[in-house]
């Protein structure tokens, strides 16, 4: 069993491990269109044990110990985010990752990331680490990062945060729009339809059924509809496994 004190265990929605520091803090990156929504850090400030422990994760990250502890503690076979809440935020960070990564052939990575910002030394570091075949690091962007026009982003897929059922013209097909949760609880558009039903309104007026922005995908989980108990990021696979270079032109 993995050391759940810093390797937080599967929820319902990801069905995925995962290793989360602190939000904000941690995010080199951050733009004023994502920290002013981040529902990882809106939580951490409501439940102390999650700051907390975000904090130890923090620790543990800058210590000697990171890289053969999590090599250690990581359950076998399994489907692993780096990164609910924080990001990259060194690179020293990034290298020990792929120390980890490499180590653990069995688990599959995945995760998302604005440090692709920072300079070229991060985007190189980030190159590498996703050149694993067991990586899959998708580029975070929105409309304040605009198109990655890096040398190699197009090797990447691309996650976009809409705070208003918009996305640009610059999204491929093989990309991903993720809809703001407006009033920051996740899942919100759900109970949105259903009261809207309920007091005779259109559900559609206040969270419409999506499945496509342009070119790009929206992530089912926020496409405003009811999916099976069953349903996860890790059945989905649309976040966490690599894409097909030819599915992103």
């Amino acid at each position: 069993m993995p050391n759940l004190d810093h390797v937080s265990p599967p929820n319902p929605k990801t069905d995925c491990y995962s290793f989360d520091v602190p939000a904000k803090v941690t995010c080199p990156g951050m733009t004023e269109s994502c920290g002013g929504k981040c529902y990882a850090f809106a939580l951490a400030r409501v439940y102390k044990g999650v700051k907390a422990k975000q904090q130890r994760n923090l620790e543990l990250a800058n210590s000697r110990e990171f890289v053969s502890t999590m090599i250690r503690d990581i359950p076998r076979r399994c489907e692993f985010r780096i990164h609910v809440s924080g990001d990259f935020y060194s690179l020293d960070y990034i290298r020990n990752w792929r120390k980890i990564c490499a180590a653990r052939p069995d688990v599959t990575f995945y995760t998302y990331t604005r440090s692709w910002r920072v300079d070229s030394q991060y985007r190189e570091a980030i190159w590498f680490l996703n050149a694993l075949d067991n990586v899959n690091i998708n580029l975070s962007v929105d409309i304040d990062t605009g198109a990655p026009d890096f040398d190699g982003a197009d090797f990447f897929r691309w996650a976009y945060l809409s705070h208003d059922n918009t996305a640009p013209n610059w999204l491929r097909k093989g990309d991903i729009v993720f809809r703001s949760n407006h009033n920051g609880q996740p899942g919100n558009h759900k109970w949105q339809r259903k009261k809207a039903v309920r007091l005779g309104k259109d559900p559609d007026d206040e969270w419409a059924l999506i499945h496509k922005m342009g070119e790009a995908t929206v992530c089912p989980m926020e496409r405003g509809t009811e999916l099976p108990k069953s349903f996860s990021c890790a059945k989905c696979q649309l976040c966490v496994a690599k894409p097909r270079v030819a599915a992103l032109v």
